[in-house]
């Protein structure tokens, strides 16, 4: 009879459960009916004679390896439709690039898609040396994960805004820094500040820190920035940090506010509101993010039309990366106003 695999622990033998042996048999044999379904263009039938299994068996295998995430399957949308859709959204909004993204049903999936597409563009064009600033947020912290094996730049990834202990810490700028320094053999720089001070005179303390001054000075001194587009409502990101009331946000939104890029918020035209909202930011402002000559604006959220047209004409992007869906409808809002 074989023995069980046993694991060690300080010299002393212990067997491995029966339960975890047979969960990794059922992984090796979803991953091999995996591979020789989609890498070797096998067919059900040619797998099922080769395994010596059923037919549908073989069905049931391929769906298992899905759901359980062995398989991943993206859907790329023809470059000639791509391309009138991006070169229409950049010469509109004066952009120097738009990357688009096929539409995903899950709102999981099109994140890491738009997350992927960030990630490739920015194996290809970050310097070999020089300095990025990044924001927070779900869309931007899901890059780092999305760069496989990207070549060496040696960057220096900056916070562009303080953190908040309200959200998971893959969403905080210093997070996101640091796995996007691992990822790319560079360095990182943590702004330890919260994104929003109690009122201007907290503010004003934080920015008198040297260490405060020092990381928001590398910061506007960056070549490229990555940023997210956060929405005006009430289950946006700053009112899940703790730093805004639904009461302030319906205040906002009464005052024409639509989204906000690092704390600032603008109306549907691109304007600031609610301007004491912004005089609490421990971040970059809207002036310094239009002197750094690179800002990639990423967002996969489909119900963010509004806040992505207001960004849009704020002229702090250069680079937007989103879904087509959100692309035709700011073209088409855009139209309609």
């Amino acid at each position: 009879m074989a023995r069980a695999p046993v694991r060690r622990n300080r010299g002393i033998e212990i067997p491995y459960p029966e339960s975890l042996r047979r969960n990794t048999q059922e992984i090796e044999l979803l991953t091999r009916v995996a591979s020789l379904y989609y890498l070797e263009d096998a067919t059900q039938a040619e797998i099922a004679t080769t395994l010596g299994l059923s037919r549908p068996k073989i069905a049931r295998l391929l769906h298992k390896a899905r759901a359980e995430g062995i398989v991943e399957i993206a859907i790329r949308t023809h470059p000639a439709l791509n391309m009138a859709l991006e070169s229409e959204l950049a010469a509109r909004f004066h952009l120097s690039r738009a990357i688009l993204v096929a539409d995903q049903r899950s709102e999981d999936i099109q994140r890491t898609l738009t997350a992927r597409a960030a990630a490739e563009f920015l194996a290809r064009t970050l310097p070999a040396q020089g300095v990025v600033a990044i924001g927070m947020g779900r869309n931007v912290g899901a890059i780092p994960e999305q760069l496989t094996s990207p070549p060496e730049r040696p960057c220096t990834f900056v916070s562009a805004i303080g953190g908040s202990p309200q959200v998971g810490a893959s969403v905080n700028p210093g997070d996101i820094c640091r796995r996007l320094a691992e990822r790319f053999h560079g360095s990182a720089e943590i702004l330890f500040a919260p994104a929003y001070a109690e009122d201007m005179a907290s503010r004003a303390a934080f920015l008198q820190h040297a260490d405060v001054r020092e990381t928001l000075a590398r910061a506007r001194a960056a070549e490229t920035a990555i940023v997210g587009i956060g929405d005006a409502e009430d289950e946006s990101a700053v009112v899940r940090m703790g730093c805004f009331s639904t009461n302030d946000m319906a205040r906002m939104r009464k005052e024409g506010a639509v989204g906000d890029i690092l704390g600032y918020f603008f109306d549907a035209q691109g304007a600031p509101v609610a301007d004491s909202v912004g005089s609490r930011v421990v971040g970059l402002s809207a002036d310094d993010l239009r002197a750094i000559p690179g800002v990639i604006a990423v967002t996969s959220e489909p119900d963010k039309v509004r806040a992505v047209l207001g960004a849009l004409r704020t002229g702090i992007a250069d680079v937007l990366v989103t879904s087509l869906r959100t692309a035709r409808q700011v073209l088409a809002s855009s139209d309609q106003s």
